[in-house]
């Protein structure tokens, strides 16, 4: 072979890998700084989001009630579409979990579920403060990350556990689109809400550990991706789709979630 026709072919291959490589990796996320700075800019209200913005077409997926036995099966097929999710968390699974809980922080964000999953607004304002406090600490001792977010066990906490969120500078975080998948839905259903509920600034509610749900996120992720959306962590959504600070106040003055 000449020399030229050689070069011509190097050229061609460096020409299809370089942009290969770029799309392996995803498009450039925020900053661990910015996306620190975009949870505390909307924690400092007190109240929580149900989406982010409208700016560009991401998305969070955000799973519920782990670690568990179908965490690492969900995280790989999301790092499959160079996806990322949050997890909300109880800390009475770290102990059998913790590995899975480190994971799911290097690959993802974790937040807090409270320890035990107990239903807030019945517990004294003490065991509220400590369900909280307990799970964040032994996250952070476990991962070696702080804890920004919250996620009330069924959506209710109270207006004394709001102030002491707000005191931590923790942001809680509720859902644009619930699967239904902790309700009963089946794998046809929840596939078809978490499609519907699909826009830019989407928050989805799902929960790791339920064979319906990966059956279903299975399918989700291709989708997602085929419609030029990409997933991402709470924190990167809010600093890529930064919300309306006057619409998170409208929304959570009528939303079910915080009270």
């Amino acid at each position: 072979m000449s020399r030229r026709p050689l070069l011509a072919l190097i050229a061609v291959a460096l020409l299809v890998a370089v942009p290969a490589a770029e799309g392996a990796r995803g498009p450039a996320m925020p900053t661990e700084a910015e996306q620190q700075a975009a949870v505390a800019r909307v924690a400092a209200l007190g109240l929580p989001i149900f989406e982010a913005g409208r700016q560009g077409k991401y998305i969070a997926l955000t799973y519920d009630d782990g670690p568990g036995p179908y965490t690492g099966k969900v995280m790989n097929e999301l790092r499959k579409y160079g996806f990322r999710a949050t997890f909300f968390v109880n800390g009475k699974n770290f102990a059998q979990w913790s590995d899975t809980l480190r994971r799911e922080s290097r690959e993802g964000v974790v937040g807090d579920h409270t320890w035990s999953h107990h239903y807030l607004p019945d517990l004294p304002v003490a065991q509220q403060i400590s369900e909280v406090s307990r799970s964040v600490w032994a996250s952070s001792n476990i991962t070696g990350d702080r804890v920004q977010l919250f996620r009330p066990p069924y959506g209710s906490t109270t207006a004394p556990l709001n102030a002491w969120l707000r005191q931590k500078g923790m942001l809680g975080v509720l859902w644009s689109t619930d699967s239904r998948d902790s309700l009963g839905a089946d794998r046809h259903e929840i596939l078809r809400l978490c499609k519907e509920g699909i826009k830019p600034g989407a928050i989805i509610l799902l929960h790791e550990n339920r064979g319906q749900t990966y059956w279903a996120v299975n399918r989700l992720l291709p989708w997602i991706k085929k419609q030029g959306y990409t997933a991402v962590t709470v924190p990167e959504l809010l600093a890529l789709n930064p919300p309306d600070l006057a619409a998170v106040r409208r929304r959570a003055g009528v939303g079910v979630g915080f009270r």
